[in-house]
C-alpha cells in the first residue's frame, strides 16, 4: 500500500466534446450516435439529461426518440464509411497535457480515461505538508466507501470529517490512509484544472492501485470523486459481483463461479491459497487470492 493511484474518467466524454462545440445544447438531452444509416444509428454516449428520461448506450436512435422526443443527436462523422474519432482523441489529448502537470507518471487508458501514479506527488506534498491541516473543505467532491457514501450524498461531508479525524495526528510518512487524503486532495486540484483549462467535467477513484482505483471512480459519478482505503475493500467487494473486476468478466470469471458456487468477490476470500492454486493453476491462483483481498501490482505505465 506504498503507492497513490488515480483513475480519471471524463464524464459522458463523447457528449461534452460536442457540447463545448455547441455550447447551446448544454443542459439538454443529448447522445452520440454512430453510423446513421439504419433506425437512428446506434448510441455510443448519452448525457445526464438524456439518462435521467431512460435513454442508454446501445439503444438505437429511433428508441430513445420515442422515450425522449426532445433528444438532441449528435452523429460522429464518418470517413470512407469508418467512424472518424479524431475530434475525440485531440480532446482527450488535451486533458491527458492538464494531467500530467501533475504527475510524470500518466497512463492513457482510453480516449476518455486515465490512470495517474500520485505516488511521488504525495510523497512531496507529505514533507511540506501537514495532513492535519487537511480540511474537508479542500474536498468538496470527494466521497469515501465506507465513511457517509450514500447514493444521495446528504452523509458525504459529515463521513469525510469523521474519516479525517480518525487519522494518525503525526505526518507520519507510512501511514497508508493519510497518502490517500493528500492524494485525493490533488485529485480535487486536477479534476478543477481540467475543467478551468478544456471545460470538460470528470470524475476520479483514488486508491492503492489500478484495480482500486477504477473500481473506486465508478461508485460516485458525475463531477465527483471516490477514496477506497484498503479497509473498506471487504465491504465493498462483499456486494461486488465477481464479473466487475476486469480479466473476471469472461470464461474466467465464470469458470470461477462455477467451479467455487460463488457469485462476489467478497466470497473468494474464504478459499486457502493452495485451494485456489490447485483448480487453477499456480499462477492464477496466486492471483485470484490477492486480488479479492484488494492486492494488485500492475504498475502505472507512464504512456500518453
Amino acid at each position: 500500500m506504498e503507492r497513490v493511484v488515480a483513475l480519471v474518467d471524463m464524464d459522458c466524454f463523447y457528449v461534452q466534446v460536442e457540447q463545448r462545440l455547441k455550447p447551446e445544447t448544454k443542459g439538454l438531452p443529448c447522445a452520440v450516435v454512430q453510423y446513421k444509416k439504419w433506425r437512428g444509428g446506434g448510441i455510443i454516449a448519452v448525457g445526464y439529461e438524456a439518462r435521467a428520461k431512460g435513454v442508454t448506450r446501445n439503444m438505437m436512435g429511433d428508441d430513445a426518440k420515442a422515450k425522449c422526443p426532445n433528444i438532441h443527436f449528435f452523429r460522429v462523422p464518418e470517413v470512407r464509411g469508418k467512424a472518424d474519432l479524431t475530434k475525440f482523441r485531440e480532446a482527450g489529448a488535451e486533458v491527458i497535457a492538464v494531467l500530467s502537470k501533475f504527475s510524470d507518471c500518466v497512463e492513457r487508458a482510453s480516449i476518455d480515461e486515465a490512470y495517474i501514479d500520485l505516488t511521488e506527488e504525495v510523497k512531496k506534498r507529505m514533507d511540506t505538508l501537514d495532513s492535519d491541516n487537511v480540511s474537508p473543505e479542500q474536498l468538496p467532491n470527494t466521497f469515501i466507501v465506507g465513511w457517509g457514501d450514500n447514493k444521495d450524498g446528504s452523509k458525504r461531508g459529515q463521513g469525510v470529517s469523521d474519516w479525517i479525524q480518525l487519522l494518525p495526528s503525526n505526518n507520519s510518512g507510512d501511514n497508508a490512509d493519510q497518502k490517500l487524503l493528500i492524494g485525493a486532495v490533488i485529485a480535487e486540484e486536477m479534476r478543477a484544472a481540467v475543467y478551468k483549462e478544456t471545460g470538460f467535467r470528470c470524475s476520479a477513484g483514488i486508491a492503492h492501485n489500478k484495480m482500486l482505483a477504477k473500481l473506486a471512480c465508478g461508485i460516485h459519478k458525475p463531477n465527483k470523486q471516490t477514496i477506497l482505503p484498503h479497509s473498506s475493500v471487504q465491504q465493498l467487494f462483499d456486494g461486488l459481483p465477481l464479473t466487475k473486476i476486469r480479466n473476471l468478466g469472461g470464461k474466467l470469471g465464470h469458470s470461477v463461479m462455477e467451479q467455487l458456487a460463488i457469485e462476489n468477490m467478497g466470497e473468494l476470500c474464504q478459499f486457502e491459497l493452495h485451494t485456489l492454486q490447485q483448480k487453477f493453476g499456480e499462477k492464477t491462483g496466486s492471483w485470484l487470492y490477492e486480488i479479492c483481498r484488494g492486492i494488485e501490482h500492475e504498475p502505472v505505465s507512464a504512456r500518453q
